[in-house]
């Protein structure tokens, strides 16, 4: 599988749920960030592997129902990937739902994802999430 199609899948993955395919195709050392100040944003740092990631996760499917979340564009140049996605987001909190917009950029090794940086509207999310 190319990157191209590796992202596509792993993104289908993530929109219908599939978390133990996405897993599956991480590999242990799979590194996650969100470049964020941690006090102003609930989700921020460095996730060192697939499993630290999958607990973040879970614990964010607690305070957020995700009913769409789909790649509106995708780039790739060799080892590297970008991609714009658009989530469709309602705060199990207060009830409000709200469409935010992604960037993430990937880098792989050898066809294989090891590293991923997130960022995102995170006044957004602290504002929609109460």
């Amino acid at each position: 599988m190319d990157t191209r199609q590796m992202i596509t899948q792993l993104y289908r993955d993530y929109e219908s749920g599939n978390l133990a395919n996405i897993m599956a195709s991480l590999p242990d050392d799979f590194r996650f960030e969100w470049p964020f100040e941690p006090t102003t944003a609930r989700y921020s740092g460095i996730r060192h592997s697939k499993r630290e990631l999958l607990t973040e996760l879970e614990d964010m499917r607690k305070d957020f129902t995700f009913s769409a979340y789909r790649a509106t564009s995708i780039l790739v140049d060799g080892d590297r990937a970008a991609a714009q996605l658009e989530a469709d987001v309602t705060s199990v909190a207060t009830g409000r739902r709200f469409t935010t917009r992604i960037a993430h950029f990937w880098s792989f090794k050898d066809g294989v994802p090891v590293h991923l940086v997130e960022y995102t509207d995170t006044a957004l999310i602290a504002h929609e999430a109460g």
